[in-house]
């Protein structure tokens, strides 16, 4: 039973990225990413493009992370995005764009309930911290 919760929330972790970000698709990418683990691409243009300073949730100034600090892996883009995150989280998700070399972490919080003797997935917040491979931040864009 336990298992299969596990396996359910990995499942529902995986649909929530693609309503957080339905654009995003699976691609391995960055040549330093670390063993065993998978890294999805996305495009950062045409993410920054549906976002507009002054819109609900998108921050474009005011970062932490202003210094150069450059990012070699995708656990390094974790660790720096962190310093932007400003929600409670238990779940995060990593792409990268080769093109303009800019990494997006998804902090996010996954859950799977009981109702009823069904178990389900839930979802709170989301929040994405978009940085340059300088590791410094470029867009943050928060909601649920």
């Amino acid at each position: 039973m336990k298992q299969w919760s596990l396996s359910l929330l990995a499942l529902a972790s995986a649909c929530l990225l693609a309503a957080c970000h339905p654009q995003s698709g699976a691609v391995p990418s960055p040549p330093n990413e670390p063993d065993g683990q998978s890294l999805a691409s996305f495009s950062y243009e045409e993410d920054a493009a549906m976002y507009q300073a002054g819109d609900p949730g998108v921050k474009t100034t005011g970062f932490v992370n202003v210094d150069l600090f450059p990012i070699e892996d995708q656990n390094g883009a974790v660790e720096r995005a962190r310093n932007e995150c400003t929600i409670e989280y238990n779940t995060t998700s990593e792409y990268y764009d080769a093109h303009t070399e800019m990494w997006r972490v998804d902090f996010f919080t996954a859950a799977t309930v009981q109702e009823n003797g069904d178990i389900r997935a839930v979802a709170g917040n989301c929040q994405s911290v978009y940085l340059d491979s300088d590791g410094v931040t470029q867009l943050i864009v928060s909601g649920e």
